[in-house]
């Protein structure tokens, strides 16, 4: 209940300082992540996957044809709805992309210059197919889907995608959509029944 209260928090935070525009530590803390070298390019576009809309949809396919139906599609309907909340928000918001306010932005591989910035689809995406993945996984597998969410965040900057606000407004979003997915999946979940 208190992590769902606080993503959605940071979500409304994140959100209203997004409508005003582009704050001076955003700017700065976006140069200093798209300014980074060429050469890291061919090692980020295959965990920014991890953050597009197949990655939930291929990944909950597939463990629900494995036999665990359940999880598959909390996998994919978490994904799914991050998704289509972060398409929701970036038309409240209505806050445009990196290039759209700096010149100076660097466009890499294959990055949009136009369209809607906030919030990162890529990292809501990636933060509810993390959390739902490693709910009750060991430590060690949990903190490696954390790194990986952090590798999609940072990617989507390096390539000039979003500022580092979109990314933290992605991440509590997600957050906020598998941290209420659990907290009515315990709601309805009959006493003594396993998790999911």
């Amino acid at each position: 209940m208190i992590g769902t209260i606080g993503s959605a928090a940071i979500v409304v935070w994140s959100a209203s300082v997004a409508r005003r525009g582009v704050p001076g530590w955003d700017a700065v803390a976006f140069r200093r992540i798209n300014d980074l070298p060429d050469t890291l390019a061919p090692y980020v576009w295959l965990p920014m996957q991890a953050g597009a809309l197949g990655a939930p949809l291929a990944i909950g396919g597939a463990i629900a044809v494995r036999g665990d139906r359940a999880s598959g599609l909390r996998i994919a309907g978490t994904g799914l709805a991050a998704w289509a909340g972060a398409k929701a928000l970036k038309r409240m918001t209505a806050r445009g992309r990196p290039g759209d306010h700096d010149d100076a932005t660097v466009l890499r591989m294959g990055s949009a210059d136009h369209g809607l910035g906030y919030p990162s689809g890529h990292a809501a995406v990636a933060t509810t197919l993390i959390m739902s993945i490693t709910a009750s996984r060991s430590r060690a597998e949990t903190a490696f889907g954390t790194a990986l969410a952090g590798v999609v965040g940072m990617s989507r900057i390096y390539v000039g995608a979003h500022y580092p606000l979109d990314v933290i407004g992605g991440y509590a979003l997600g957050a906020s959509i598998a941290a209420a997915y659990e907290l009515i999946q315990g709601r309805v979940r009959p006493e003594g029944s396993p998790t999911l």
